[in-house]
């Protein structure tokens, strides 16, 4: 499966061949005295290149770049010259498909952030040859096992939170109250009965090894609130590392929502328990969790269950299809499945999509550049639809082979049957 879905972005990546990196060689570079690698992080690789060449030294490396996830690329080169007329945007820019050519996924869905490092050191030929050049490339981190505890825990805490406050609203004990008393020139002396209102505050974020702002991204309640007419669904939620702040937002949707049931059934996957990636087949990961939506204690074990099961993800693939057949399954007659998916992340089973017959509404996790498009794909391919932060996006199936169009200010093409980023004018 893993190589059907390369050769699949590699086929997009020859479609979207206008991207010529002009706006990524045209950023403003920082400028570094030398890099030091001996201060990366574990989710840091660096890829070697030659002084004043675009060869990649170690073609092996390919293989992380295919199974992480990368959150920021750096292209690392000296400032020196040999020639005045040297052109380094051009080398830059040959690094950069040379990079294309060795992993074309990385380019097609672009949801990595970008620098341009120039090193000052370095007057000679022979002293740049000593140098560092080339990329250095910033994985999403894998979460550990107390990591994902740790966010299991807030989750439960978030829930109890919430529960607690609505007893207090409906409790009819005398509360306690302070009288306060103030002048009024026009009435004279006033005195208020201040009754004190007790309330449990919620629990704060663990502190999340990813990216701590995202516990303030609504986009899971902003998705669900915009479309108070969908009815009948089961909800498919991926549960690994990094998702626990799209996860708090089902909970509370859920608990906002009481008794009314139009969520029939909870889907919860972690991308095979603890399984190892070679270990891992399409439709066969396992790592799923269902409950029937009896109350928000059970969907929360459930979900806090996958949790705890989990690798804590990092992986650039998850099981999201396998998991939409087995809450089918389960619940047969639903309508249509909710999926709060990882932007961040592929399917490991994309060329599944056509045994689901029931419509799919994505709600896009973690978009902070663009849509994934095979999350388009999906939608379209199943009359379903895919939501972001801002935008409701229920057109898939009108756009015909050859339409570019934009979703939030990006740009996106369909051709021969997919879609596809655009990452310059064309």
């Amino acid at each position: 499966m893993r190589i059907f879905y390369l050769l699949l972005i590699l086929f997009c990546a020859k479609i979207s061949s206008a991207q010529n990196f002009n706006s990524l060689v045209n950023t403003s570079p920082d400028f570094i005295y030398e890099i030091d690698l001996t201060t990366l992080k574990e989710n840091q690789l660096y890829i070697s290149m030659p002084f004043a060449k675009k060869l990649v030294l170690n073609p092996e490396q390919k293989k992380q770049l295919q199974e992480r996830v990368s959150i920021k690329l750096e292209l690392v080169y000296t400032k020196y010259r040999t020639v005045k007329s040297f052109d380094q945007k051009n080398l830059n820019q040959n690094r950069l498909k040379e990079l294309n050519n060795l992993v074309p996924a990385l380019f097609e869905n672009r949801f990595w952030g970008f620098n341009l490092i120039s090193q000052t050191k370095g007057n000679s030929r022979e002293e740049c040859n000593k140098m560092f050049h080339g990329f250095i490339v910033t994985f999403r981190p894998n979460s550990s096992k107390s990591m994902l505890a740790a966010e299991a825990n807030y989750l439960t805490d978030l829930v109890t939170s919430m529960l607690k406050n609505d007893s207090l609203e409906t409790d009819t004990i005398p509360k306690k109250y302070d009288i306060k008393t103030h002048y009024d020139q026009a009435v004279g002396y006033i005195h208020d009965t201040l009754w004190s209102i007790e309330t449990i505050k919620p629990p704060s974020p663990p502190d999340f090894f990813y990216l701590q702002s995202l516990y303030k991204d609504t986009t899971v309640l902003g998705a669900f609130n915009r479309n108070k007419n969908w009815t009948n669904f089961i909800v498919a939620t991926d549960v690994t590392g990094s998702m626990s702040p799209y996860s708090a937002q089902v909970f509370v949707w859920l608990k906002q929502q009481a008794e009314n049931k139009t969520a029939q059934y909870f889907v919860f996957f972690n991308d095979g328990d603890e399984k190892r990636s070679n270990k891992k087949k399409p439709l066969e990961t396992k790592g799923i969790y269902i409950t029937k939506n009896k109350n928000i204690d059970a969907v929360i074990n459930t979900a806090t269950k996958c949790m705890r099961s989990g690798s804590g993800g990092g992986e650039g693939l998850e099981n999201d299809i396998e998991a939409i057949i087995d809450g089918i399954k389960h619940y047969p007659e639903a309508d249509q499945i909710i999926l709060v998916a990882d932007n961040m992340e592929g399917m490991r089973d994309y060329k599944f999509i056509n045994q689901i017959k029931k419509p799919v509404r994505v709600i896009i996790c973690g978009a902070g550049n663009r849509i994934n498009v095979t999350y388009m794909d999906l939608a379209r391919q199943t009359n379903g639809s895919v939501h972001t932060k801002h935008t409701d996006v229920v057109n898939l199936k009108s756009y015909k082979n050859g339409d570019y169009f934009f979703i939030d200010e990006r740009e996106y093409l369909f051709q021969n049957g997919t879609f596809h980023s655009i990452y310059e004018n064309h």
